[in-house]
């Protein structure tokens, strides 16, 4: 039986699916302080950031994208960002754990894209997420980050 959760990556509501583990690990105490209180520092996001983002196909209304993951983040959820996406779509798309490629279906073959690929650290108000470097298509410019 699969369970579907939902959570705020940067403002956007994004389904998860969890299925369940055959064998899962016990659960242990854990200190008074648990590491949602603690920030989650640019170097462990910089460890776990997907590299290598490149579009390995343009078939106008579908695209085929492959990237890396550091060893680290096989063991996180994977999500894919689309920019722009039309009125009613979600741009953010979850992907399962250790994804390193996606195909993205119902692109308009007239317009530009911009993809990122993130891999989601924590789920709270302050939500983390190490994304790549955007890749673009179709002439389509990606905004600087902040």
């Amino acid at each position: 039986m699969a369970v579907v959760g939902t959570v705020a990556v940067a403002g956007m509501a994004l389904a998860v699916f969890l299925l369940p583990q055959r064998n899962p690990p016990p659960v242990t105490a854990q200190p008074s302080a648990t590491q949602d209180d603690q920030p989650i520092g640019e170097q462990e996001v910089a460890a776990l950031t997907p590299r290598g983002l490149k579009v390995t196909a343009d078939q106008g209304a579908l695209v085929e994208l492959r990237w890396s993951l550091p060893a680290g983040a096989r063991r996180y959820p994977v999500v894919l960002q689309r920019s722009p996406a039309k009125q009613g779509e979600q741009p953010i798309t979850a992907l399962t754990q250790g994804a390193t490629s996606a195909r993205v279906a119902g692109l308009d073959p007239r317009t530009g894209y911009c993809f990122l690929v993130g891999v989601p650290l924590a789920f709270s108000e302050r939500s983390t997420v190490a994304w790549s470097k955007p890749t673009c298509i179709r002439g389509a410019v990606a905004r600087p980050t902040q």
